[in-house]
Parts: structure tokens; sequence; C-alpha cells
């Protein structure tokens, strides 16, 4: 299997990556769906849906395929469930979120099985390139447990999977921070780190 290089027009930067479209090794999820759009951010004027629906459709293509939630299903555990059917072939699944709290709390995480070791260690690499390309405090990686909220994403889906909360949209200091182009450079050093090391 050959290597891909990609390399940021903006930036100049190179990025190896297998040629993972035809091996559907990594999905992104849109976190929440066009009728729940999830937390809103008055400081950025978006919801957690739109923001990552724009992200998936403008940066991701190049690395990998892109899902939404069924709108009209209402259940969370089967929206969770209709969606792994869809990502079942994918070794990596990712969903696409950000948090939102009391104006104090900051920072970026990512919550993946707690049975899964896999996910820590990506969980783990996440959290270090936030930091790293932009300056947002680690809160670290966060398993979760059956009843956990987000569980049953990260259960239901048959690859690894984990849930990627980059900031805090409650959070002035997170949403200055955070910058869409930053962000594609955090994803992408992310699966070239998965592509080496696991």
């Amino acid at each position: 299997m050959k290597d891909t290089i990609l390399i940021d027009q903006e930036t100049g930067k190179k990025y190896k990556l297998m040629e993972i479209q035809e091996n559907n090794k990594f999905a992104f999820v849109v976190g929440h769906t066009e009728k729940d759009k999830g937390a809103y951010s008055e400081k950025l004027g978006i919801s957690e849906y739109d923001l990552f629906k724009n992200f998936a459709t403008g940066f991701l293509s190049e690395v990998g395929e892109t899902f939404t939630h069924d709108k009209d299903i209402s259940s969370y555990t089967q929206r969770q469930a209709n969606t792994a059917q869809k990502t079942a072939e994918f070794q990596y699944s990712f969903e696409l979120h950000f948090n939102a709290a009391s104006p104090k709390a900051k920072g970026a995480e990512a919550l993946y099985y707690y049975k899964n070791e896999n996910a820590r260690i990506i969980a783990e690499k996440y959290c270090e390139l936030m930091v790293q390309e932009m300056g947002i405090k680690s809160r670290g990686p966060k398993p979760l447990n059956d009843g956990d909220r987000g569980f049953g994403f990260v259960q239901k889906q048959k690859p690894t999977a984990l849930i990627l909360e980059p900031f805090f949209g409650s959070n002035i200091e997170d949403c200055q921070k955070f910058d869409m182009v930053k962000y594609r450079d955090v994803i992408f050093k992310l699966l070239e780190f998965i592509n080496e090391t696991l």
C-alpha cells in the first residue's frame, strides 16, 4: 500500500497519510443533527452541528469519509446504533463536538470506551496536539463507562471510536484560540500518528 503526501497550500506543511479512502480507515461523524444541533456558542455565533458540518465538508474529505446522524431518529440510543451500521467497515471513527458549560470551564478532551487501550492512546495524543497547535489547555483523555454521557457512541461503534471535544464554546479564551485551519492540522497530525504508531 503506497503512502500519499498531503500538502497544506497555506502553510506548506506536509502530512504523510496512507491511501485511506480505499481502505475505509477513518470515519468522521458530525455530532448532533439538523433538528437538534447541540450546544450553541454565543461567543462564535454557531452550534456544534453547524460548525462541524462545515468543518467536515471543508477539510476532511481528503482523509476520510464524513457522516451525519439521522435527524428523524429521536432516540439517542437508536440514532447511535443506526450510525454505527454506516461506519461498521471503518477502523477508526470520530464524533465531532465542542463543549459548553460555565464560562470558566475550558480546555480540550477526548472521550473513549474505557476498555479500548488504542483509543486511550489516541485520546492522549489528541489532547497533546490541541495544546501544541492551538494552546488550548488539555483536560486529558476521558474513559466512558455504561451510563456516562456519550457512551452510546464509543460503545456501539465497531471500530475504535472517540468523541473529540476541542474547546468550550462557552469560554471566551477557548473561542479566541480555536481556529479551523489549525484544527485541520490537529486532525491530520492525529491520523498521521495513528498510521505510524498503531
